[in-house]
């Protein structure tokens, strides 16, 4: 369904329902991950942004067994997201069977902002979680990796925003049910754009693979930021960042596919099967038609595999050029000599799909002008100690993008540093 055919059967509905045709429950969706419940006394919620659980049902005295959602798509089921909500719990302690084997250390939070990895004494097996709780805790939220669900990813964007005279954000479209698709941009305006660099970043095209969004709020930290390094970006580059791809998988707490079991990342084929796609490529094929096209486009996304490293996917040939490797390559060294948190210790390759990809579109049209790969966080072990990887992890992870593209531009030397977390250039 198209976005004029969408409009037009929303209008239907709502004219159905104004004269009186249809009933107003016509327009509600009730989703089988959305619900609460309370047993044995304590709350169980997954009815709101970015939460999913399929049901709860009671195992014995203080044992619950949990199934997480599956969500099915024209390519096949797919599950590993949840996130939900306990409340009276204080004073309590109880097990929730539940499998989370695609990542052994779910996330907890007791306050509603912070999170931290489960323990091995609270999560003792990959199909078990052992929650005790003082009596002054009585909420706790669960996640299967830190999340960053719809509102919480644009908070943080307009956060960014409200910060640097330098950032806007604006809506490119909606998506199939209706929610915006916000695209953020920074740069310096007292600088002519005739001489900078345009770099395009986006993540979830894949609902449930948060690792992405967090590098990604990352990278916006860093170009945004009021430091020497942040503004030496700004003056050189121009940033356009589409946070959610596919917002409405997020929202419903999918793992995967959209919000009609389709994969958006495999739509560049034939783009305007979907809005979300659709909108994408109208707001790439402005940029590529204006005078500063875009140079660098970086695809974020998240591997359930257990890598010793984070990785990016350099297409190689007869896919593309062997000069186009070296291209790939030199990015990817970049980001290598700018953190300790990335040594390209798993690095992957891919002939690169003809059709289907946003990297497809870019090398069918422009070639080796736009470097475009993408990059696929995971949800294990860091490669500086091989503690289990946080959510900051991703964020400094971001920065280093950003701040490599300083050495891979080759733009003139900064001196200084930023925060202490990075490379000086002399």
């Amino acid at each position: 369904m198209k976005n004029g055919e969408r409009k037009h059967l929303l209008i239907l509905l709502l004219s159905g329902v104004m004269l009186g045709v249809l009933p107003l429950p016509v327009l509600a969706v009730t989703y089988l991950q959305k619900f609460t419940i309370t047993l044995q006394g304590i709350r169980f919620d997954s009815n709101y942004d970015n939460g999913s659980l399929e049901y709860v049902t009671e195992s014995g005295t203080n044992i619950f067994n949990c199934k997480i959602y599956e969500d099915s798509g024209e390519l096949g089921p797919k599950k590993y997201w949840f996130r939900f909500k306990l409340s009276e719990v204080a004073g309590r302690s109880f097990t929730l069977n539940i499998d989370h084997f695609q990542n052994p250390r779910p996330v907890i939070s007791l306050d509603g902002k912070k999170w931290r990895r489960l323990t091995a004494l609270e999560a003792p097996s990959s199909s078990k979680i052992v929650l005790s709780f003082e009596p002054s805790q009585n909420e706790a939220e669960l996640a299967f990796f830190y999340p960053s669900g719809v509102e919480e990813t644009y908070e943080r964007v307009r956060e960014y925003v409200n910060r640097c005279d330098s950032f806007t954000s604006k809506v490119i479209g909606q998506s199939f049910q209706f929610r915006d698709m916000i695209l953020a941009s920074a740069t310096d305006p007292a600088f002519p754009d005739d001489s900078k660099h345009r770099v395009w970043m986006h993540s979830r095209a894949h609902a449930g693979e948060a690792t992405g969004t967090l590098a990604l709020l990352g990278f916006l930290d860093a170009v945004t930021t009021d430091s020497l390094l942040g503004r030496h970006l700004r003056r050189y580059c121009i940033f356009n960042v589409l946070p959610l791809e596919n917002v409405d998988g997020v929202f419903l707490g999918h793992t995967r596919w959209d919000s009609q079991g389709i994969d958006p990342e495999r739509q560049w084929g034939n783009p305007d099967r979907i809005p979300e796609t659709d909108n994408m490529k109208k707001t790439v094929d402005e940029f590529m038609a204006g005078e500063n096209p875009i140079e660098v486009a970086l695809n974020m996304h998240s591997t359930v595999g257990n890598y010793e490293d984070t990785f990016f996917y350099k297409h190689v040939s007869p896919s593309v050029t062997t000069n186009f490797e070296a291209i790939q390559q030199r990015y990817i060294d970049a980001v290598n000599n700018t953190t300790n948190l990335f040594d390209n210790l798993s690095p992957q390759t891919s002939l690169l799909n003809s059709t289907i990809f946003i990297e497809s579109y870019f090398w069918n049209n422009w070639g080796e002008a736009v470097m475009a790969m993408t990059h696929e966080g995971h949800f294990y072990n860091r490669i500086t100690d091989q503690e289990w990887i946080t959510d900051d992890d991703y964020h400094q992870l971001g920065e280093a993008m950003a701040f490599a593209l300083i050495e891979y531009f080759d733009l003139p030397p900064v001196i200084g540093d930023s925060k202490g977390l990075f490379w000086f250039f002399y």
